[in-house]
């Protein structure tokens, strides 16, 4: 009898051991309420980076807010500071912290571990570090981050196809991980097939405001180049085919045109988000002496639209490139690894429990709760980025341009001095709020 409330005792305090280890956030998820807000309080935010708590994660969206603020200084040292830390954890990650966060993701889940972001994080990173120097004049700056943009989605194509390969072999390699994927892309069938991919993890919206910036700048050869690469991922795209080819007119430089023009670039919406879905494994698969198992996956929720277009002059924007599409396609092609650890998870967690379960129902109980508390997903991401990108290019007239919503209602009215060609930026998460960047060349 003393035996067994001795091993009672002893459950007990390992579980709540495995519970405490586990966290607050792996057990009930990240916490970001308030950051969608539209003031200019930085201090949440501050706190979070100082506490090194997922500091990519804040920093980024610190970077976003601060813009949104036009404080484009502060901008950019919120993502100076993600990209510090993307360099120092994941650049440079280790083969020993790889295998650490591995097992940490196995035994509790990946929320335990440091947000390390998405290539099209890193990537809009330096897109909005590249637009911050615009609008500071420090076109030096602007052209470096305009260039590591770039560079990323470059680099992105050859590390997904190692990585991707060998999660895939990985995934393959046992009966019973393949029992589990099956059930698992039964319920992702559409989620991961009602879209269409872009190719080679290339976001044209980099390609394209990076070729109008240079254009602007004068360098007609790289503009030229930039925006044919983005034409080419959108042949039927007449905004992106007539900058192309003004670009072609202007090869030697554009600042020696007579002609002066300004361009809208619109962000439009609010771009799709993660959220959590859980799938019962049926327990034949591993074992029948457990009280119960299942797996928790990311999922994708689509978010809302603010204005379907903007209008000046009687014309429309028009849309280059869908952020929607350029989530999913890297949701997509980075799931057979969430899959892996996920079911890696759930085998380790259910044995456990089988295990305590055999010595004593009340050990069992406390696997279950175990499993059951930290089956979380990781959901995180930033959740500032537009659902899509629009542009129209103006020719200039000495006039004020009105910029309008879809429903004919001025949300700007922008003079650009004579001369001058312009590049005004507007970004709208949902109606009624509009934040417009101009910046003059």
């Amino acid at each position: 009898m003393k035996k067994r409330v001795y091993l009672n005792i002893k459950f007990l305090l390992f579980s709540s051991l495995l519970l405490v280890l586990a966290g607050c956030t792996s057990i009930i998820g990240p916490n970001d309420s308030n950051i969608e807000s539209n003031s200019c309080d930085y201090k949440k935010i501050d706190e979070k980076i100082k506490d090194d708590n997922n500091t990519i994660l804040w920093a980024i969206k610190g970077g976003s807010k601060a813009r949104n603020c036009l404080n484009y200084q502060k901008s950019n040292n919120f993502f100076d500071r993600a990209e510090s830390s993307y360099k120092e954890m994941v650049d440079k990650d280790s083969t020993m912290k790889n295998i650490l966060e591995s097992s940490v993701s196995i035994l509790v889940n990946n929320n335990a571990n440091e947000y390390e972001g998405n290539t099209y994080e890193k990537v809009m990173l330096n897109t909005y570090k590249a637009l911050n120097f615009a609008s500071l004049n420090d076109s030096q700056n602007a052209r470096v981050e305009f260039n590591r943009a770039l560079d990323r989605q470059r680099r992105a194509k050859e590390y997904f196809s190692d990585e991707i390969k060998d999660k895939k072999e990985e995934l393959s390699s046992k009966n019973q991980e393949n029992e589990a994927k099956d059930v698992v892309y039964k319920e992702y069938d559409s989620l991961l097939n009602d879209f269409k991919a872009y190719p080679n993890f290339i976001n044209p919206f980099v390609n394209y405001i990076a070729g109008i910036y240079f254009l602007l700048e004068g360098d007609g050869i790289k503009a030229r180049d930039l925006l044919k690469e983005s034409y080419e991922m959108n042949p039927l795209n007449e905004q992106i085919k007539s900058d192309f080819e003004l670009s072609q007119k202007y090869l030697s430089s554009f600042k020696n045109s007579k002609e002066n023009y300004a361009w809208i670039i619109y962000e439009n919406g609010e771009g799709v988000i993660k959220d959590e879905i859980r799938i019962n494994i049926p327990l034949f698969i591993f074992t029948n002496n457990v009280i119960y198992t299942g797996m928790a996956l990311p999922k994708i929720i689509e978010r809302s639209s603010s204005y379907a277009y903007l209008e000046v002059n009687n014309e429309k924007t028009t849309e280059i490139s869908d952020m929607d599409r350029v989530i999913k396609t890297e949701f997509k092609k980075k799931f057979p690894k969430v899959l892996s650890e996920a079911i890696a998870n759930t085998i380790s967690k259910t044995v456990a429990q089988k295990q305590l379960n055999d010595k004593s129902p009340l050990g069992g109980f406390l696997g279950f709760l175990y499993q059951n508390l930290t089956n979380k997903a990781d959901i995180r991401s930033w959740s500032n980025l537009p659902k899509n990108f629009q542009s129209l290019r103006l020719k200039l007239n000495e006039k004020a341009i009105e910029i309008k919503n879809n429903q004919g209602k001025i949300i700007k009215e922008v003079l650009i001095p004579k001369g001058k060609n312009a590049l005004i930026y507007v970004k709208s998460q949902n109606i009624g709020n509009e934040i417009v960047h101009e910046v003059l060349f």
